[in-house]
């Protein structure tokens, strides 16, 4: 009886061991993981800050473009985004700070070459606030800088306003005269002569960029002159032009935006530098923790840069079109490298 007592012992202790391993899962089997928690970074919103050129939303030309593009992202890509337009470039500075204080932005655009300094001195000020600047080049180990090769533009409707003039004159005006907006000059002047060495470029300054009138005063002096297309890289200026050419009968290009349809008989086409796309890459380099500082320069290679013929009722010929095409192809293989300055397109082959 005694050896049965301690035998049903044994197995009542074995049967209790059994049943505390069901309960809390045998020893051989690792316990089932808790769900990971979803990553920061993942479940929350990017929130990006714009500051405006100060020519304004409503300019038709980059600030309304690069609205356009912010829309189409926080659409798009689920982003949160606030912006301001300052009326004075002497309130960049203030602005940026201001963003860069407040702590929750994951990215500040800088639209125009305007914000450069006031970005050269607010940068380094908050090293873990990732910072973008379209059209102009600013170093620094939180800033990444969007340019274009904008001569390529130039280039093209040079082309175009040369193979369509019956004068041997075409008109070019800037914003200012400075590097930047010259790339355009020596871009018209190159392709001008690349289809015809005897065709002279008109070169004059709105000394603004949102000079409509001033614009409009000096196509129509230009014009007076022979110019039977006139180009531009005069920003919200450019509106004054393309109303000069509507009311007048001579040929444009707009920059920064499709006006086409705004004079669809005189605008034959619109140059456009895609500030949306370099906004919505730099996002979504920053959601996927891939943002990187430093220089990045779009051109037709690239698809950053093109001529938009939508909109437009003007008929360009077939061969003039297909001397276009040509061009384009070569300057995407390199074998045409459009020149940069005024001096150098005055001088420049492309053999």
């Amino acid at each position: 009886m005694k050896a049965g007592k301690k035998m049903q012992k044994i197995l009542g202790l074995v049967l209790a061991l059994a049943m505390l391993c069901a309960l809390n899962g045998c020893a051989s089997t690792p316990a089932a993981e808790e769900p990971a928690a979803e990553d920061a970074s993942t479940a929350s919103t990017a929130k990006i800050a714009v500051v405006f050129a100060s020519s304004g939303l409503g300019d038709k030309s980059f600030n309304d473009a690069l609205y356009a593009g912010m829309e189409a992202a926080q659409a798009d890509m689920g982003i949160e985004w606030v912006y301001s337009e300052p009326q004075d470039d002497a309130e960049y500075e203030g602005l940026l700070s201001g963003y860069a204080d407040a702590g929750d932005c994951d990215l500040i655009i800088c639209l125009g070459g305007s914000q450069s300094s006031s970005l050269e001195n607010v940068a380094p000020n908050y090293p873990d606030q990732k910072f973008v600047i379209l059209d102009a080049v600013v170093e620094g180990d939180n800033i990444r800088s969007y340019t274009w090769r904008d001569e390529e533009l130039g280039f093209l409707a040079g082309l175009l306003g040369a193979s369509l003039s019956e004068t041997n004159t075409l008109g070019f005006i800037g914003a200012h005269d400075i590097p930047l907006c010259n790339l355009g000059a020596a871009g018209m002047i190159a392709g001008a002569h690349y289809v015809n060495p005897d065709c002279e470029v008109l070169v004059d300054y709105a000394n603004g960029w949102a000079e409509v009138n001033g614009c409009y005063e000096i196509a129509t002096s230009m014009h007076e002159q022979g110019a039977s297309l006139i180009y531009h890289t005069a920003s919200a200026g450019g509106l004054g032009i393309l109303n000069a050419g509507s009311e007048q009968g001579f040929l444009t290009i707009f920059f920064d935006g499709n006006l086409n349809a705004d004079a669809p008989e005189t605008n034959i086409a619109s140059a456009i530098r895609d500030f949306p796309a370099c906004a919505q890459e730099a996002i979504q380099d920053v959601i996927d923790g891939n943002f990187t500082a430093g220089s990045i320069v779009k051109g037709l290679a690239e698809d950053g840069l093109y001529l938009d013929f939508e909109g437009s009722t003007y008929e360009i010929p077939e061969d003039v079109m297909a001397t276009y095409e040509e061009a384009v192809a070569a300057i995407k293989a390199g074998s045409i490298v459009v020149p940069t300055t005024i001096e150098e397109a005055q001088t420049w082959s492309a053999e």
